[in-house]
Order: C-alpha cells, then sequence, then structure tokens
C-alpha cells in the first residue's frame, strides 16, 4: 500500500462521440442522399446546420425544413399520369345509423 492514489486509466473515447461541434455522445449524421429534385435537396441542405447548433435551436430548424417542403407540395403540380385514380374520402367513424340522434 502507498499513500498516493492509484492512477485512474483514461476514459476510452464513446463510440457515440461525434466529430465536434455537436452534443456530446450524439453521432454526426451523415448528409442526405440527393433526392433527385434541387429544390427538395435545397431544403434538406439546411439540416447539415443540425451538429453545430444545440439542442433547443433543432427545433426552429426542423420546423423550417418542414414548412418549405409542405410549401413545395402544395405548390407541385397537379397530380402526374402515374398517380393512379384518385383516392375516395375518408369514411366516418361513426356510420350515420350509429351516431346519436340530437
Amino acid at each position: 500500500m502507498s499513500d498516493e492514489p492509484a492512477a485512474t486509466p483514461d476514459p476510452a473515447p464513446s463510440p457515440l462521440a461525434g466529430d465536434g461541434g455537436g452534443e456530446p455522445g450524439v453521432p454526426a449524421a451523415p448528409p442526405p442522399e440527393p433526392t433527385g429534385d434541387p429544390r427538395v435537396d435545397e431544403v434538406l441542405a439546411r439540416l447539415g446546420e443540425l451538429p453545430g447548433r444545440p439542442v433547443a435551436e433543432h427545433v426552429e430548424i426542423f420546423a423550417d425544413v418542414h414548412q418549405r417542403l409542405q410549401d413545395l407540395l402544395a405548390g407541385a403540380e397537379g397530380p402526374s399520369a402515374e398517380a393512379g385514380p384518385p383516392v375516395p374520402p375518408p369514411r366516418p367513424a361513426f356510420p350515420a345509423a350509429l351516431r346519436p340522434r340530437a
């Protein structure tokens, strides 16, 4: 026994440690693969900002990407020739015969 404290080994690097800039213990995500639509690729490129931002700011980035993708979808041209038949409207949860009468 000695009076010196036992040397503790350096902790092994975590396999989840990112390459800096991101949250500790969280792996860096690979960049999204190209979609073939440059407008969508431009919007998705914003997700590349996530590793350098605090988690609290991720919501704003995801909301912006989501809104921009919705705008692109809404502005898309009408149904394509490959779209198939129109989808019928959803059926009501309660058939009319089972609905309570007023």
